[in-house]
């Protein structure tokens, strides 16, 4: 268990109804390139990319790729590496609940950016250090909320009930009330605060800072994947076969084309009356 005994949040259903990204101001000082100088061993995991499943560029940071991680270690120490501009609050408080759980010494290293689902992730640490210009970043949870007013009236409980449980974690690890940790979270409307390393040590998210070389400019970060292949991705996850899926993307992109061809036809017909009608009023 925790060596710090911090708090175990309860699970969330993951729900139809919401759909969590990263928020905007993270994703854009985001920085995918900076990654651990050295992530080899068997007790390293390596958390870059946004929480959960990303279908544009296939990373994986998932509570299933962290758990069967966790399992391969064993009762070792295990290191955390983290970029990451967050993502899926539900992800990242059941990876928090696993790291919390694990049996042995568990240090959280913040490469560049741990922000909104992430930062509850490094909170799981007996120990967080941070890299110089690296930022941990606190905030309420926001999502898309897609269904009718009732499906409505739940996310709004949901987010609350993270939110909480998302205070209680900061409040536990930097030694504070609930009241205050929600209100870092609260400032700027939801939109939360940015701690940099120095800020963070000192209201106690994180202990240290990492050594100078400790980090590096990584040219092979995850790459997008072409649309075509997440449209398939998801097809398939709905049922479908990948024979059937790459079918549909075909005719999609034929259909696409075909109209890209009817609308350039349109617009020669609509240039051409245009300019019949300026010479009927020129004559």
């Amino acid at each position: 268990m925790s060596l710090r005994k911090l708090p175990e949040i309860k699970a969330f259903q993951h729900s139809d109804i919401l759909q969590f990204d990263a928020p905007d101001d993270a994703v854009e000082q985001f920085n995918a390139e900076i990654q651990a100088a050295g992530d080899q061993g068997d007790n390293v995991i390596a958390i870059y990319g946004p929480i959960g499943r990303d279908p544009f560029t296939d990373v994986d940071n998932t509570e299933r790729r962290i758990s069967a991680a966790l399992r391969s270690i064993g009762r070792k120490d295990v290191t955390v590496n983290v970029n990451s501009p967050g993502g899926n609050f539900l992800s990242g408080l059941a990876i928090y609940n696993l790291l919390r759980a694990h049996p042995a010494k568990v240090t959280v290293n913040v490469l560049a950016m741990a922000g909104s689902a992430a930062s509850v992730i490094a909170m799981a640490g007996d120990e967080v250090l941070m890299a110089d210009g690296a930022f941990i970043m606190v905030h309420n949870a926001s999502a898309v909320v897609m269904g009718n007013k009732y499906d409505a009236k739940d996310a709004v409980e949901l987010l609350a009930e993270v939110d909480d449980g998302m205070a209680e974690i900061y409040a536990a690890r930097a030694g504070v009330t609930k009241a205050e940790a929600a209100g870092w979270m609260d400032k700027g409307r939801g939109k939360g605060t940015m701690f940099n390393a120095s800020a963070a040590i000192e209201r106690g998210l994180a202990d240290g800072k990492l050594p100078a070389g400790a980090i590096k400019v990584s040219a092979d970060a995850s790459k997008r994947i072409p649309v075509e292949r997440v449209i398939e991705r998801a097809l398939t996850a709905r049922g479908l076969s990948s024979a059937e899926a790459k079918a549909t993307v075909s005719e999609l992109k034929s259909g696409m084309r075909d109209a890209a061809a009817n609308v350039t036809r349109d617009a020669d017909g609509i240039k051409a009356a245009i300019e019949r009608l300026r010479t009927t009023i020129r004559t």
